[in-house]
């Protein structure tokens, strides 16, 4: 065979070579083992290399080699163009696909559920937790006087507007674009007629939140919601004070005890045993529940309630049956 011819044959064989491989290493899925036909999920936080991107998905098993995953991303120049976020993988993914997601950022948003009464910090740690949110920033939005005017609410924060559900958030999504989302679906899920009610009860929007936001941080039966509305409603007419535990363990920055007496005298505007009507803001996110209660209250001349200690509570409209209710309680307790 000429010179030519060979060389010319040599370099088509390593060309056609050259191709399976690539083809091969670049379209043909390389799971390890026999993966269960399951969705995996990869995180790629800010900061990570290539390298510990692709040791990420060796680790998984969803890649074979995390060499040959370096040396295509960088030969086909994605290397500089992988964008954080959390992305599904499969056993039956290829590098190409995997690539393909992470440069162009068709990121899975994380199912994140706020619970009822979940306060401003308790969601700030849970953000930061599941998709790695600046907590701090979280809480400078929240508190923003000038954001909280675009959502035309009265308030010094947006403690109360921060609606509980269940909420798809990217990882790392935008701090605003998330108090946002919640604070709009706080307005959708507003019961109806909800300020027209509060006004005739006496009360303005602001303060009907308010109340909403004591309700859940008492109420464990939803049966029981609307009567503890109608005592705080009964207490606010009768200008009594509303002497409501959790305020002070709102004022006190949350505790992990039981209240002692000498709390009940804690320096604050939100201790309601130290200060006649509401407190100043909210002191938890109410759920729709709640927030149903305080707007539609039974008609109750209810007084007084204690814990019963199973979620549900006695209620009573004089001082005197109030004490025989707690000492009730207490004994029953005692006999175990």
């Amino acid at each position: 065979m000429p010179p030519i011819k060979k060389i010319f044959t040599t370099l088509l064989i390593l060309f056609i070579s050259g191709w399976i491989f690539f083809f091969n290493a670049y379209y043909i899925p390389h799971p390890v083992g026999n993966l269960p036909d399951d969705t995996y999920y990869l995180l790629v936080k800010k900061g990570e290399s290539l390298r510990d991107i692709a040791s990420n998905l060796e680790d998984m098993g969803v890649i074979s080699s995390k060499g040959e995953f370096i040396f295509l991303a960088k030969l086909l120049g994605r290397s500089s163009k992988l964008k954080t976020g959390r992305y599904a993988v499969k056993p039956d993914y290829s590098i190409a696909t995997i690539l393909e997601n992470i440069s162009r950022g068709k990121a899975t948003p994380f199912n994140v559920t706020v619970l009822e009464g979940y306060t401003m910090a308790e969601m700030a740690a849970l953000l930061k937790s599941v998709i790695g949110m600046d907590d701090r920033e979280f809480k400078n939005i929240v508190t923003d006087p000038n954001l909280i005017d675009s959502l035309e609410i009265e308030a010094e924060n947006l403690e109360g507007y921060l609606a509980p559900s269940t909420y798809n958030f990217f990882y790392e999504e935008n701090p605003d674009k998330v108090v946002r989302k919640m604070v709009s679906h706080f307005f959708e899920s507003l019961p109806d007629s909800f300020e027209i009610k509060a006004n005739k009860l006496g009360l303005t929007f602001h303060e009907a939140v308010i109340l909403a936001s004591l309700i859940e941080e008492e109420a464990m039966l939803d049966q029981e919601r609307p009567r503890i509305a109608s005592v705080y409603l009964n207490r606010l007419r009768k200008r009594w004070r509303l002497q409501c535990d959790p305020t002070v363990i709102y004022a006190m920055g949350g505790l992990d005890r039981r209240l002692y007496r000498k709390d009940l005298e804690y320096d604050s505007p939100y201790n309601t045993y130290q200060n006649y009507g509401l407190p100043p803001g909210p002191i938890t996110n109410p759920g729709v529940k709640s927030l149903e209660a305080a707007v539609n209250p039974a008609k109750e001349e209810y007084m007084f309630f204690v814990a019963r200690g199973d979620g549900s509570h006695v209620f009573t409209k004089t001082h005197r049956d109030h004490i025989n209710a707690k000492n009730s309680i207490k004994r029953a307790r005692q006999n175990g």
